[in-house]
């Protein structure tokens, strides 16, 4: 019984502590941006826009309908400022 509670004591320690470290995550703040993107290329991976900091791909999944070849779309940019969420997220306007 003594050996089973010294035991029990010293594994208690060992599984509070986590090897693996801090958890990815937590409380995220983005700044948003909202511009004008250009559909240069459609294929079935999904869809390069060009905007006014260079290319960026979007899968098809992401967007209700297929935009045409040079097609102009409002899209809204999510860039990190705080966190380790996603770094930067696009959606597009209605």
């Amino acid at each position: 019984m003594r050996t089973s509670l010294l035991a029990l004591g010293l594994l208690i320690p060992l599984v509070a502590c986590d090897p693996r470290g801090p958890v990815v995550g937590g409380p995220c703040s983005y700044d948003s941006t909202v511009f004008d993107v250009t559909v240069k290329a459609v294929d079935d991976a999904g869809i390069t826009f060009d905007g006014p900091d260079g290319e960026f791909r979007m899968s098809l999944s992401e967007l209700e309908t297929t935009p045409a070849v040079g097609e102009t779309l409002t899209v809204k940019r999510d860039l990190i400022t705080e966190g380790t969420c996603t770094p930067e997220i696009y959606s597009i306007m209605e």
